[in-house]
């Protein structure tokens, strides 16, 4: 059990990305903001000397053995980067969303159940990770972080995304495999800003008609899943570059797929087709890898 009295300790390292797994270093930078990793150093509680340290920045204290986070963890005042994962977190304090500084979270890989319902205060929140837990339903509160960028939410028990996750105006990459999705809400085709979508491994049987609205995707992973049919408005899609169609359950496709300008990369395999499409010999003529 980690203890300690007065400042917390730590080698002193020049940069951040140098610390080492098993060792606690720190970082003091401009301003006198601090930078602490102690990761993989078999916490078993955590660090409360950290909780004086007003001016700490970012925050290491992954794959450790912690249960909880202190309820006072709003002390650190001047946070921007937590990465709690691979603890035994279960659930988190509301406090956690007073840190009103925070761009980035990391809270995955651990059996955590829950977020913070009012997770939705962290308005300068960029990048949430939260993957490989045991959350089966969201905070409404979330889809009111506009500033987000990337949200990680897979391997895990969801199975409803609601309409306001198109309030996401700055969202670019949103990963949601291997959960329990039977159909999308029509408002995620709203995140017109988006470029990755991760849906594989879930239990969606169609897909939404405005799937075309996602005018800067790049990169749509729809494999195993149960889709029998794929819009005619992906052919709008004219930035994609990568689109996986595997193991699903269509026998044709649009031929509008033929049309996207940018696509490099095809996977077909474990699809029955009724009639292969002739395009798609154009398609590989034209440089585009068509796995099938």
């Amino acid at each position: 059990m980690y203890h300690h009295s007065g400042t917390a300790p730590g080698a002193v390292l020049k940069h951040i990305s140098d610390r080492r797994d098993g060792s606690i270093g720190r970082v003091t930078g401009e301003a006198g903001l601090i930078d602490y990793a102690a990761e993989k150093c078999d916490l078993t509680e955590f660090p409360h000397t950290l909780l004086r340290e007003e001016t700490l920045r970012r925050l290491f204290l992954g794959r450790n053995r912690m249960e909880t986070l202190p309820d006072n963890i709003n002390r650190l005042i001047s946070l921007e980067e937590l990465y709690v994962y691979a603890n035994r977190l279960e659930q988190l304090p509301e406090s956690l969303c007073e840190l009103t500084r925070l761009r980035i979270l990391d809270l995955s890989h651990q059996g955590l159940t829950r977020l913070p319902s009012n997770i939705g205060a962290l308005k300068q929140l960029e990048i949430l990770y939260c993957s490989n837990a045991r959350l089966t339903h969201l905070p409404e509160s979330l889809w009111s972080l506009n500033n987000l960028i990337y949200l990680n939410l897979t391997d895990n028990l969801l199975d409803h995304l609601p309409e306001d996750i198109g309030n996401l105006a700055s969202l670019r990459e949103l990963r949601l495999y291997n959960n329990r999705f039977h159909k999308l809400p029509d408002d995620l085709c709203d995140l017109s800003n988006l470029r990755e979508l991760h849906l594989k491994g879930n239990q969606l049987a169609a897909l939404p008609d405005q799937l075309g609205n996602l005018e800067s995707l790049e990169v749509l992973d729809l494999r195993s899943n149960r889709i029998g049919r794929i819009p005619d408005s992906i052919g709008n899609l004219r930035q994609l570059i990568h689109l996986d169609l595997r193991a699903n359950r269509f026998t044709s496709l649009p031929d509008s797929i033929a049309t996207l300008p940018n696509l490099r990369k095809l996977d077909l395999r474990w699809t029955r087709f009724r009639d292969e499409p002739a395009w798609l010999k154009n398609l590989e003529e034209r440089g585009c890898a068509i796995y099938r």
